[in-house]
């Protein structure tokens, strides 16, 4: 759709400036200027060879749609200031047909020439006319007549043709117009200052004609010269922007190599800290487990049967508790590897997986006193077993610090549009700083509490990723009321189906 609204205003632009300036040179010719052309001396037909032949030879300027630039204008505004807007519209036309015949241009573009500087040599040369210019010799005065035209025409060339570009290839036309100014300024105004000396040289003596040659190849020159310097330029800032952006690549490079090498020592020292935590937390359970199996094998004989089932029981727990941690490790290497467990989630009763995981609780910790409060059915889709190890986890994260023969509450409630599973206990908390740490691979803040218990600082971690798995999400927030203590949050969105006990 852009493209062809540029397509139907170039055309309209180009047939406009076309219609105009083909319809100027109808009215030149319609007032008597061929007549005054065929009238013309010699030297008039000198300077109008003179302008096919430096018209036939142009500049190439590499902008977009290559545009051409010569020094046909110094004859062509000799021959304005010689003989008259007619002449100059003349010779202008028939070096331009000329020269595109030659280069084989197209037919529109052949027109839209003739029509676009018939156009600009008939306004300049009614502008000279008007300011004074014309009716005889050329002199001082009419200066500022030639200045102002000149002016006119190398304007409305560079207008008409930024114009033409801006439609065609959708270039800004603003900066298009500053370069070519910064570029052809300089050299034109040699090309139009040599139109005064050329006219006065050919009314004075016409034999003196070729030496301006020279001259004019040297401003010829200067014209090629300013193009091939814009040309470099522009290769020179391209250049430097590619060179930018390859220091700007090599330094993201480096900071990305950076980062990596950062990521790896934080990698190296993660793997240091899990080596440290599980040497330490399996060698304990592994130390107590063969501590009693070497008593049992050296004192077969002294023990009493008592003695002997309390250290075959205590192997038992030791080695219980070093299965725990294995399984938590193993656990945490899962989550890290899948981040997700399986997509499809039946429909449960929350409040009652929450009184499960009490229930289990009290059958591994019968001393310490568990406080459920449920309010009705809370339907979520979930599976099963990952609401309970994060329940199990919780309960047993609030058995390792809170004080003995405090409580642990369980709450199991509706907030909204979720299902609140709290577990709170009367510990000595966590520090709102620290909300977020603590659920990080083997962080223990009270490790001297966390120690004494067992763990490598995993079963927090593990338990948010389970609740991420479930849809939901684990909190620590503020206990209620507020206070000492630690209270987590499992949040699960509850489910869309209503939820029905098995009948």
């Amino acid at each position: 759709m852009v493209a062809q609204h540029r397509s139907s205003g170039l055309h309209a632009y180009v047939l406009t400036v076309s219609a105009v300036g083909l319809g100027l040179l109808a009215l030149l010719a319609a007032a008597g200027g061929v007549a005054d052309v065929r009238g013309q001396p010699p030297v008039f037909w000198a300077l109008l060879v003179c302008l096919v032949v430096s018209e036939s030879f142009p500049v190439l300027v590499p902008r977009v749609g290559t545009q051409l630039a010569t020094t046909a204008e110094t004859f062509a505004f000799a021959i304005l200031l010689g003989w008259g807007t007619a002449a100059a519209a003349f010779a202008l036309v028939v070096g331009l047909l000329v020269s595109d015949l030659a280069r084989r241009a197209a037919p529109e573009k052949v027109i839209f020439n003739v029509g676009q500087y018939g156009l600009l040599i008939t306004v300049a040369g009614g502008l000279y006319q008007l300011l004074g210019g014309g009716g005889g010799s050329f002199t001082a005065r009419q200066l500022p007549a030639f200045a102002a035209a000149a002016l006119v025409f190398f304007a409305g060339n560079l207008l008409l043709v930024g114009v033409v570009t801006s439609l065609a290839y959708g270039r800004d036309f603003v900066a298009d117009l500053r370069d070519a100014v910064r570029v052809e300024a300089r050299p034109y105004a040699m090309v139009f200052g040599m139109a005064p000396i050329m006219v006065l040289v050919a009314q004075a003596q016409v034999a003196l004609l070729p030496l301006l040659l020279l001259p004019m190849l040297a401003v010829w020159v200067a014209l090629k010269t300013a193009v091939e310097a814009d040309e470099r330029r522009a290769a020179a800032e391209l250049a430097t922007g590619q060179a930018e952006a390859m220091a700007a690549e090599h330094a993201r490079l480096a900071e990305a190599e950076h980062e990596l090498v950062e990521r790896l020592r934080e990698s190296d020292r993660l793997k240091d800290d899990l080596l440290a935590a599980v040497s330490h937390e399996l060698r304990t359970p592994l130390a107590g487990m063969l501590g009693a199996l070497a008593t049992l094998s050296a004192r077969e004989g002294q023990l009493t049967d008592p003695q002997r089932q309390e250290l075959v029981d205590m192997a038992a727990r030791q080695g219980d508790r070093l299965k725990l941690q294995i399984e938590q490790l193993l656990l945490a290497a899962r989550l890290e590897r899948s981040g997700h467990e399986p997509a499809e989630r039946p429909v449960v009763d929350a409040a009652a997986l929450a009184r499960d995981a009490v229930a289990a609780a009290r059958a591994a910790y019968p001393a310490r006193q568990l406080v459920l409060e449920v309010s009705g059915v809370l339907p979520v889709r979930a599976v099963p077993e990952a609401v309970l190890q994060v329940l199990g986890n919780l309960l047993d994260n609030a058995a390792k610090h809170a004080p003995d023969k405090a409580p642990i509450r369980v709450q199991a409630r509706r907030a909204g549009a979720l299902a609140v599973l709290a577990v709170e206990d009367t510990g000595p908390g966590i520090p709102p700083a620290d909300r977020e740490r603590v659920f990080e691979r083997f962080t223990q803040l009270d490790s001297g509490a966390t120690r004494r218990a067992g763990g490598v600082g995993l079963g927090l971690y593990i338990a948010r990723q389970l609740a991420n798995a479930q849809g939901g999400e684990l909190l620590a927030t503020d206990p209620t009321p507020p206070g000492q203590g630690a209270r987590f949050e499992l949040r699960l969105p509850m489910a869309e189906l209503a939820y029905r006990r098995p009948g």
